[in-house]
């Protein structure tokens, strides 16, 4: 596919992302992250827009990391993914459907500080299944137990739950979700511009969103997790496990 892989337009002062390599169900890699990124940078710095909505084109939001594709700048990564307070102050409401799995779960739900899901969608985090997460924070949305029991099991739960567990603001009927996305934009952007980045700022500030810089964050993930697991006898296994499409057989180093 050719073209951008991350679109961005805006619209009466809603900026519209949208990830876009439906062919391969928005799985992000390294170029993608980077686009994304990028749209983040533009985004808050665009005068023209006061709120933003990130969709996925095609079937699904996002299928989660590429997992042929895993070679990604880590600075582009966390200011791709970490939007919630970190990078981006400006409000983002989330429109997903279909999957949205691992990073584009974190994409989804922690990401975009509203979540708007159709009611097709299926969350979940396998990269427990396939041995390769990096550090996800704890953001008290949903009980803390839940929380460990989704990311734990590797579970696939529908959107009803994710609404019940505290993971999305609303569900909607299949199709609709940009609809009803686009009604919350047009509340956000009524309200005074500043006034909402204070807000945003103080309540991740407040839950620990804003506790390393990204550089600090990259640096310690790097020595303490992505190395540990990149270089493991696991990761190879998973790796192959999922190009013959079988379980993989873990060892533990």
């Amino acid at each position: 596919m050719t073209g951008p892989l991350v679109l961005y337009e805006v619209k009466d002062k809603i900026a519209f992302i949208t990830l876009n390599r439906p062919e391969k169900r928005n799985a992000l890699n390294s170029a993608i992250l980077a686009e994304l990124a990028a749209a983040w940078k533009r985004y808050e710095k665009d005068k023209e827009a006061w709120v933003a909505i990130l969709s996925g084109a095609g079937k699904g939001f996002s299928s989660g990391m590429d997992q042929v594709d895993r070679d990604i700048d880590r600075r582009a990564y966390l200011e791709a993914t970490r939007a919630n307070g970190t990078t981006v102050f400006k409000p983002i409401v989330g429109a997903v459907h279909g999957w949205a799995l691992g990073t584009g779960y974190s994409l989804a739900v922690k990401a975009c500080d509203l979540t708007i899901a159709s009611e097709e969608t299926q969350f979940g985090y396998p990269e427990v299944k396939v041995g390769n997460a990096g550090i996800v924070p704890y953001v008290p949305y949903m009980h803390f137990k839940r929380n460990l029991e989704f990311m734990l099991t590797g579970i696939w739960i529908d959107a009803q739950k994710a609404y019940e567990w505290g993971m999305v603001n609303k569900v909607v009927p299949q199709g609709k979700h940009m609809e009803e996305a686009i009604k919350w934009a047009e509340i956000l952007k009524k309200n005074a511009p500043l006034t909402l980045r204070a807000i945003k700022y103080g309540q991740y500030k407040g839950v620990g969103g804003l506790a390393r810089t990204l550089d600090a964050e990259a640096e310690w993930e790097f020595e303490h997790f992505t190395v540990p697991q990149t270089e493991s006898e696991d990761r190879k296994e998973a790796i192959q496990a999922f190009r013959e499409k079988r379980e993989p057989r873990f060892k533990g180093r």
